[in-house]
């Protein structure tokens, strides 16, 4: 393991570093099969664009994004993030990306999420964090309920995809759920 950050049960994750831009992430955010049910696919990335990303995150307290990297190969296959974080709410958004497709439905999605979840609610003192979720996107639905988030409500409308409109699905996860979730785990 190189740097790792958080450490789960196939992966690890650590922090983003300068050489992942110019590895597999450039060309994940410029696939629309990867980022297909994503805000930030409907325009095409940059080197400029990630350089900046990248220097705004690197100073960022109220964003962190990890990479997710399998144990077994020290195989970069996506990134996740909390955004917006507010330290007076202890709330957060919650994204993620996977970006080597042959790893999709695998459970690596949960398990990132679930690691995060316990580091947000155990290190950084937060109550809640929130997902919006493509209503088409099924296997990220999936990985947040398996992880314990709850459904809230639908967006109606609010997503636009190859010439059609969909609903987004807001998600939780509350402190309270994730330890109730925690002690049913252990009986």
């Amino acid at each position: 393991m190189h740097n790792p950050f958080l450490v789960a049960n196939r992966i690890y994750m650590r922090r983003l570093e300068k050489e992942d831009l110019e590895g597999n992430y450039f060309q994940w955010l410029n696939d629309q099969t990867i980022t297909k049910w994503m805000r930030h696919g409907v325009f095409p990335n940059s080197c400029e664009s990630m350089n900046a990303f990248y220097e705004n995150l690197s100073g960022s307290k109220t964003d962190i994004v990890l990479a997710i990297v399998l144990k077994e190969q020290d195989r970069h296959i996506g990134n996740i993030g909390l955004h917006s974080i507010n330290y007076v709410f202890r709330s957060a958004d919650i994204g993620i990306i996977l970006g080597e497709t042959d790893c999709w439905g695998k459970g690596y999605a949960a398990e990132a999420f679930s690691a995060i979840a316990d580091y947000s609610f155990k290190r950084l003192n937060l109550n809640r964090i929130a997902a919006g979720v493509v209503d088409e996107n099924i296997g990220s639905i999936r990985a947040l309920e398996k992880t314990g988030y709850k459904k809230e409500g639908i967006l109606r409308q609010a997503y636009f995809c190859d010439g059609q409109y969909h609903d987004c699905v807001n998600l939780s996860l509350l402190h309270s759920d994730w330890l109730a979730g925690r002690a049913h785990e252990s009986i």
